[in-house]
């Protein structure tokens, strides 16, 4: 059988390393203005939006699945005939459709794919399982890269989409955001005024005179809070990263993959204090760390020189 794992653009996972799995990524649209991209995690066009369309992102642009027909004429083209069995891993539908329209989309399927294989010459079944991550950006990165460990491994598709599933709802996600103004006028969650843009609002402002403050932003099953406060972009990267650096060396996490995103040169966060103390606790320890370009979708979401990262553990208080 042949195991396959799509992500969606939104999976924070490194160009080479998705090429290499063979990791197939869901293209997700962009809309600036009156203009469509699409975002397909490739690292030269992720720089091109940097640099020409992130800097005018405005309050009503945004990111938006496939519709339901394109997505599923998409995986009729690219994946039906590659793999047998497939797993589909979203960013948390908390946030987006792409979960519902990727599970749509894989129930029109069954009515389609046995034509299309049997012009290749296959006569077996096909199967899709469409599975929530429950979080975003690097936090999605840590479960596929988890999930082609164990089809690297032969795990059965199911003993696979269920330990996904259990660890979604273990898989800490932090983000570091520098450009506050661009949450205060798009806001995380499009449309929800008191969700993450009301917390880190309150957090950051709630300090007076400290109107720069940097707010270490915690997500888990959903839910999403402020865990830490510093001046500096530096200074939360740092906290986050101690934090984290304390977690490898307890052996504390689940899965033995830690992921960092960063909307910007990738050089920088080399640069970050306390970067090379987490490098050398997860070579110390047998944690792959995946350092990868935050994606466009999430750039047009949380600004530009923002910072994600995520492992699988049990829930722990931030020192």
């Amino acid at each position: 059988m042949r195991v396959g794992l799509v992500v969606d653009a939104t999976c924070d996972l490194p160009e080479a390393w998705l090429r290499a799995h063979r990791v197939r990524v869901l293209p997700i649209v962009l809309r600036v203005g009156e203009q469509r991209l699409i975002d397909q995690r490739e690292a030269q066009a992720t720089q091109v939006f940097y640099q020409q369309y992130l800097p005018r992102v405005g309050a009503l642009d945004h990111s938006e699945p496939l519709p339901v027909p394109e997505l599923q004429q998409w995986l009729l083209d690219e994946l039906v005939n590659e793999f047998d069995y497939l797993l589909c891993l979203t960013v948390a539908s908390q946030r987006s459709q792409i979960f519902e329209h990727a599970t749509q989309a894989s129930f029109g399927l069954l009515q389609q794919y046995r034509a299309r294989r049997a012009e290749a010459g296959l006569s077996g079944p096909f199967a899709m399982r469409v599975i929530d991550s429950k979080s975003v950006f690097a936090g999605v990165a840590v479960l596929a890269a988890e999930g082609m460990r164990l089809i690297a491994e032969g795990a059965h598709p199911n003993a696979v989409r269920a330990r996904l599933e259990q660890l979604a709802l273990q898989t800490c996600t932090f983000i570091v955001a520098d450009d506050l103004a661009h949450l205060r006028q798009r806001g995380f969650q499009k449309g929800d005024r008191s969700g993450l843009l009301d917390k880190v609002r309150g957090a950051a402002l709630g300090l007076g005179s400290l109107l720069d403050v940097k707010p270490v932003l915690s997500i888990q099953s959903g839910d999403d809070k402020p865990v830490a406060l510093a001046p500096s972009f530096d200074k939360a990267a740092h906290k986050l990263f101690a934090h984290v650096v304390e977690r490898v060396q307890g052996a504390e996490l689940l899965a033995p993959h830690l992921c960092l995103s960063y909307a910007g040169d990738l050089s920088l966060v080399r640069d970050l204090p306390g970067f090379a103390e987490l490098e050398q606790a997860c070579q110390a320890h047998g944690v792959a760390l995946h350092l990868a370009m935050l994606s466009a979708t999430g750039a047009i979401n949380i600004g530009r020189g923002a910072l994600s990262l995520a492992y699988a553990a049990a829930p722990k208080a931030f020192a």
